[in-house]
């Protein structure tokens, strides 16, 4: 007993300090900004952060349901090198560029990586990195392709691997496309590795607002990030709020709707500039810049990404919030789509509520430090006078239905109002204080 009682003590000493270690090393990780989506952070959007077609980094590495397409990552590698092969890149050259870097690169993943030894982690860098680099060449016709071959020529396949590239988990750092993307420029060409990302960008926002322009002065981690980036409003901080109470969630769509709050859509230069009129009483909402097939994708992996960054008042978790808010209901979706907020093709509206419904429910979320705070702040102060609000737009919604009755109902209230005001006249008469 006393000898199985030491080699369990011993046992759990071991696994005590490599534990600490490897917490230790984790919490020192400066660049660290490629996770794995914890279940109890993402909710019921956790899938959307996992690869569908093709694996990119180690995280899923190797799974057996994406090894189709490992063929095709050689193939796209091939392609590069017998071009670059004329100009004395080689695959030599690939490796001398990713291999010294190698440590960098694992401090950039929240999980241990360290089942991949040094010489497979630089195979794999330099592979899924070539794939990347040469099909957003290709997507923007710099370099030639074989039609019958091309990624590019199956709408479903590229749909697929396009969206994998904007998965959380399936990311690559930015400096080892940027080392590789510059090794292999050659002959060197006009066009930019941010140039090639934001043109592969274009793929997904159908909305207003120019992304090309914002690939300026941006410098993301990762793919992902810069997306993420390329949507930031202009002004990154909303109005801030000076009242000292909490900010409280809004109502549903429906609700505000019904006590005389409308809704619009607004032309801005990304989908996260909503804006309250407090004199109208309109929530502008510029219409959601993402076809709906795609919408938890991106929405998903980006508040997965803030979270996991620890930004709970990050902007598209704020927006995803706000948005939540507003759909709690199949009724809502069509509130908001007869508006002309959302587009009237891909899910179903039962669907998008039950996305946003994950969001809403799943999200740490601090609304106070959020850069909707203010329109927060203000639909709140608007309801404090719902009542007469919802007997004004009750009003107003029965006049467009029957005007004659409308407006013999106004008629009864002025009587009534114009006979209470004489009665208390003639009271003031005979009974003076």
């Amino acid at each position: 007993m006393e000898l199985m009682k030491k080699r369990i003590a011993l046992s759990m000493s071991v696994d005590i300090e490599a534990a600490l270690k490897w917490l230790n090393e984790s919490e020192s990780k400066s660049r660290c900004s490629i996770f794995k989506v914890p279940q109890a952070i993402a909710g019921g959007i956790a899938k959307a952060c996992r690869p569908c077609m093709v694996s990119i980094g180690p995280y899923h590495h190797g799974e057996s349901q994406l090894q189709m397409f490992q063929g095709h990552k050689w193939r796209y590698l091939y392609t590069m090198l017998a071009r670059t092969q004329h100009q004395g890149i080689r695959l030599e050259n690939l490796i001398d560029v990713v291999a010294p870097k190698e440590k960098m690169i694992r401090q950039c993943y929240s999980e241990s990586i360290d089942n991949f030894s040094v010489p497979d982690l630089v195979k794999m860098m330099v592979l899924d990195g070539c794939f990347i680099i040469e099909l957003l060449r290709q997507l923007r016709q710099v370099v030639p392709h074989n039609p019958s071959r091309a990624l590019l020529h199956n709408t479903y396949v590229f749909g697929s691997v396009a969206q994998d590239f904007l998965r959380l988990e399936n990311q690559l750092p930015y400096f080892v496309l940027e080392d590789l993307f510059q090794a292999t420029n050659v002959p060197e060409g006009t066009l930019s590795l941010a140039d090639l990302t934001f043109c592969f960008f274009r793929c997904f926002l159908k909305g207003p607002g120019n992304v090309w322009e914002r690939r300026i002065n941006l410098n993301g981690v990762h793919l992902l990030d810069l997306f993420h980036q390329s949507l930031m409003p202009s002004n990154q901080q909303d109005n801030p709020v000076h009242e000292s109470s909490s900010i409280h969630m809004i109502r549903s769509a429906s609700e505000l709707h019904r006590v005389g709050i409308g809704f619009k859509q607004r032309e801005a230069s990304t989908f996260l500039d909503i804006k309250f009129d407090r004199n109208r009483r309109i929530i502008g909402i510029p219409k959601i810049a993402v076809d709906d097939d795609d919408l938890n994708l991106i929405l998903a992996n980006m508040v997965a990404f803030e979270q996991c960054h620890g930004r709970v008042d990050g902007h598209i978790t704020a927006y995803a919030m706000f948005m939540g808010c507003l759909i709690r209901t199949a009724d809502d979706v069509q509130l908001l789509r007869d508006y002309k907020v959302i587009s009237n093709h891909g899910m179903s509206n039962e669907d998008f509520a039950r996305f946003f419904g994950d969001v809403r429910k799943a999200t740490p979320f601090n609304v106070d430090r959020s850069y909707l705070a203010s329109q927060f702040a203000l639909l709140n102060k608007s309801l404090r006078y719902e009542r007469a609000h919802l007997c004004w737009a009750q009003l107003l919604n029965a006049f467009k239905d029957n005007p004659w009755s409308a407006l013999s109902g106004l008629a009864i209230i002025v009587t009534l109002v114009g006979m209470i005001q004489t009665v208390y006249a003639m009271l003031q008469y005979y009974h003076p204080k």
